[in-house]
């Protein structure tokens, strides 16, 4: 066995040459986890469903962001859009909800669609909310009504659109709430 001279630097070069290389494979990880979370902060409370969901920042006059707008664009043909597993959870039976969004679309694509559904494990889902909403290139405010009728653990929404007249349709999202309904 050799034993390298005290003025042999191979096994030093070959230390910093690993810890460098360790240092950038994990500032990569952390860069590519961190922007995934950081995108998916920005398009909540919304999951993709078969598609993109890219934010798009709302701008005050100087510049400063001040929320987020949120385009979908298809992934996969067949429909696409967002959704909200639990947009009220625990509703109580007969009170009266009041959901609303702004949305605007692509020329392209025809209606969005708008479901909102009750839901308890086990339990075929109740729609109470099934229709479809014109959209155009400008933001149009839409507001649905609905009861909830027995007891569900939550109520969920789906917002959609086919890819029927082509892959590059989009629409958007922005000013969900969801409130007791005056009624």
């Amino acid at each position: 066995m050799r034993v390298p001279d005290s003025k042999d630097t191979r096994l030093l070069v070959a230390g910093i040459a690993a810890f460098v290389a360790l240092m950038v494979y994990l500032a990569v990880a952390f860069v590519n986890t961190h922007a995934s979370i950081v995108a998916a902060n920005k398009v909540a409370p919304w999951t993709p469903y078969h598609a993109k969901l890219i934010p798009v920042p709302r701008r005050s006059r100087r510049g400063k962001v001040l929320s987020y707008d949120v385009r979908a664009v298809p992934t996969k043909t067949g429909s696409y859009g967002g959704l909200i597993p639990t947009l009220v959870p625990d509703p109580a039976s007969g009170r009266r909800y009041a959901v609303g969004l702004w949305l605007k679309g692509s020329r392209r694509g025809g209606p969005v669609g708008v479901s909102i559904d009750e839901f308890s494990p086990g339990v075929n889902s109740v729609y109470v909310v099934n229709t479809t909403v014109p959209v155009t290139p400008k933001w149009r405010h839409f507001t649905f009504d609905l009861r909830v009728k027995g007891t569900w653990l939550g109520l969920g929404m789906y917002v959609y659109r086919s890819t029927g007249a082509g892959r590059k349709t989009w629409f958007a999202l922005r000013g969900l709430t969801a409130s007791l309904s005056k009624h």
